[in-house]
């Protein structure tokens, strides 16, 4: 008994060790290209001039753009600062948000699923690294990590954090709380942020009614912040006003669109940004998919494999369009309105692979993992963004960076069937899938030097 208490307590520290260890080894994948890169152009330039536009009024930049602009008042508040101050304060507070991110996706991990493996954490780190951070700079490192990568990171945390009071049941401290709550102050100004919170705030209270048990604190508090930023969002003029700016920029059709074609948008968008460029990361996910069904009937292995093959076959597509000089070599988004034919039938077959995609992943989650239910709604409540986005003008620009969270979805699912079934795959794939995610890391790593040697 003894021995085993000690065999126990080693096995325990070394997965800390591991659990620090690829932490560590996230941030100096990343510290390298934080020192290099250069946090000074396009929306960061704008905005590190814009409060002298006010005239160092605050209060009048700030009402300006409630009118006008936006609501994501949080935000907008520290742009102007972050934007002016020495660069190596944002670069500080990014590496932590990517240590935040780390953590929040473990977290999920160890609570939802029960993984406290080594391999968990070095998984999750090492599929960090293949999520293609340049698009964290699609409108200025600044402007875009701010809206996107801190707003997840942050709001992921105060869903660990009422998670664990009102569904573990367990006491959170003082500084918990108080985190949680800035957190949500944060991140909550954000549309689709504050409408996912909402939903996970009301889940988990009804979740306790139901069980009869007290709804903690942490959970009033964070709900009701979540509820008045919402109610502050719905009433905010600029939310109102900035489509028809945004139309006149980027989609002059936009209001000839029904709202199937607005849907039709943000799902074919998000689709082409996975396949017009190749994307590791989902084919990773794709390819454990198919590993899922490995000793079942030819017929459930054909259907298994139908995402990663649509995925090299839109990818090949892609890049012979580009090659016949039909298309630039770049993140495609789909026509508002198709008049030609091939257009229309393209997009066609598209949404037809988007629907088989669902179907054969879904039924992959129900069938072959222990946690269906966590996993769908994991994945369905990272596609509100990107639908969410689609019902707007700036799905063209915007969706690349909205996809940070179906990436986050998919590290969280891939780990997670990877864990299950792993241990019962032929050697050769499993040294395959980890070459894959190596070739991931090292094109993550050439996409971020690029994008720094041309815009900085």
């Amino acid at each position: 008994m003894k021995c085993s208490l000690i065999c126990n307590r080693r096995r325990d520290g070394k997965v800390l060790q591991t659990k620090y260890k690829a932490l560590t080894m996230l941030l100096l994948f990343y510290l390298p290209f934080h020192i290099f890169l250069s946090p000074t152009y396009w929306d960061d330039a704008a905005y590190a001039k814009i409060l002298g536009e006010y005239g160092n009024d605050l209060f009048q930049y700030t009402l300006t753009r409630y009118l006008n602009w936006s609501s994501r008042i949080t935000i907008e508040l520290a742009l102007p600062f972050l934007t002016t101050w020495p660069a190596v304060f944002w670069k500080s507070l990014n590496l932590l948000m990517i240590a935040l991110l780390y953590w929040d996706l473990v977290w999920i991990l160890e609570h939802l699923f029960g993984l406290r493996e080594e391999k968990t954490y070095l998984l999750t780190a090492v599929l960090l690294c293949v999520f293609p951070f340049s698009i964290m700079a699609q409108t200025g490192w600044i402007s875009t990590t701010t809206n996107y990568l801190w707003v997840l990171s942050l709001g992921l945390y105060a869903v660990s954090r009422i998670v664990k009071a009102g569904v573990c049941e367990e006491t959170l401290s003082g500084k918990e709380v108080f985190g949680a709550a800035l957190s949500v102050l944060y991140c909550a100004s954000f549309e689709s942020m504050a409408a996912i919170l909402f939903l996970i705030e009301l889940g988990i209270i009804l979740y306790c009614v139901k069980g009869g048990k007290r709804i903690p604190p942490v959970v009033w508090i964070c709900t009701g912040l979540t509820a008045v930023f919402l109610i502050y969002i719905l009433c905010c003029p600029g939310n109102r006003l900035r489509p028809v700016s945004d139309a006149e920029n980027w989609m002059p059709e936009y209001f000839e669109l029904s709202f199937l074609d607005k849907l039709r948008m943000g799902i074919l968008s998000s689709y082409m940004h996975f396949v017009s460029l190749p994307s590791p990361l989902f084919f990773l996910f794709n390819l454990v998919i198919f590993l899922m069904w490995r000793g079942e009937s030819a017929g459930k292995r054909l259907i298994a494999s139908l995402p990663v093959l649509t995925d090299v076959a839109w990818t090949g597509w892609f890049m012979v369009n580009y090659l016949l000089g039909w298309r630039t070599l770049t993140y495609q988004t789909p026509a508002p309105l198709p008049e030609r034919w091939p257009e229309r039938v393209e997009q066609g077959f598209l949404l037809l692979t988007v629907l088989l995609w669902f179907a054969v992943v879904l039924y992959t989650l129900f069938a072959r993992t222990r946690n269906g239910w966590a996993s769908a709604v994991i994945l369905l409540l990272a596609c509100i963004p990107e639908v969410a986005v689609g019902l707007t003008p700036t799905v063209v620009a915007s969706i690349l960076r909205t996809m940070i969270y179906l990436y986050m979805a998919l590290i969280l699912l891939t780990v997670m069937m990877m864990e299950d079934r792993e241990g019962n795959w032929p050697l050769f794939s499993r040294r395959f899938l980890w070459a894959c995610m190596g070739v991931g890391v090292l094109l993550n790593a050439c996409q971020i030097t690029r994008h720094i040697l041309l815009y900085g």
